[in-house]
């Protein structure tokens, strides 16, 4: 009579095995998953960005049709512009009156993607109002700044927005982006649509400013580029 002891043909791993294999999952994951993290990251700061402006654009759309573009450009005061063309058509629910109000720990905390700080203060009571929205997204609508002569772009028809507020890194392109109102009714845009693709590249890049980066992820299908600034 044969007996076939499966005891005996049964194979087991040593310790060493085990050891080994654990050792290549955890280099494979120590490659992997932090390049799974930033493509999370980046797919999220695109849909944040999107969803920003399309907040913007609904209270933009909503103030042209009641009361047009603002009569003047030079001469309106900031609370003035605000409580006229937006604070009717947007749900602003925390305003900044201080830096800390808001989460930030102080009034210029903007960084380039080339690693210097902007001049750009959060909080100017003549000429910019800050607040958030439901959403989590902080804004700031500019009403002068910059030149003041005719004919040339102002200050007053910007739109930054920090879409998670306070939280670093505060850096412009990563979660802080430049939007342009348009005039005649073509709503709030990425800043930087008549530039050459040159010119945004340059900018929204490890050595620029970021002012253009919104647009450069426009232009890249609401993609971030593998030449983007991350």
């Amino acid at each position: 009579m044969i007996f076939n002891d499966n005891k005996q043909n049964k194979t087991a791993f040593t310790l060493a095995e085990v050891l080994i294999t654990l050792g290549i999952i955890g280099v494979v994951a120590a490659l992997t998953i932090p390049g799974l993290i930033t493509e999370h990251q980046k797919r999220a700061t695109v849909t944040k960005l999107q969803r920003a402006i399309s907040v913007i654009n609904q209270a933009y759309r909503m103030s042209f049709d009641d009361v047009g573009e603002p009569i003047s450009a030079y001469e309106i005061k900031s609370d003035e512009y605000f409580k006229t063309y937006w604070a009717p058509y947007i749900k602003a629910l925390t305003y900044c009156s201080k830096p800390q109000d808001c989460g930030y720990n102080s009034n210029g905390p903007f960084s380039h993607p080339n690693g210097q700080k902007s001049p750009t203060a959060l909080i100017s009571e003549t000429m910019r109002t800050t607040f958030y929205t439901a959403d989590g997204f902080l804004y700031i609508i500019f009403v002068g700044g910059g030149t003041s002569k005719p004919g040339e772009t102002q200050a007053l028809n910007w739109v930054w927005v920090d879409i998670n507020g306070g939280t670093k890194p505060n850096e412009f392109g990563k979660d802080v982006f430049f939007f342009i109102r348009q005039t005649d009714g073509k709503g709030v845009q990425p800043y930087g649509q008549s530039l050459t693709d040159a010119k945004i590249n340059a900018d929204c890049s490890k050595t620029g400013t970021g002012q253009y980066c919104a647009e450069k992820i426009r232009r890249n299908g609401w993609k971030i580029s593998k030449d983007y600034p991350w």
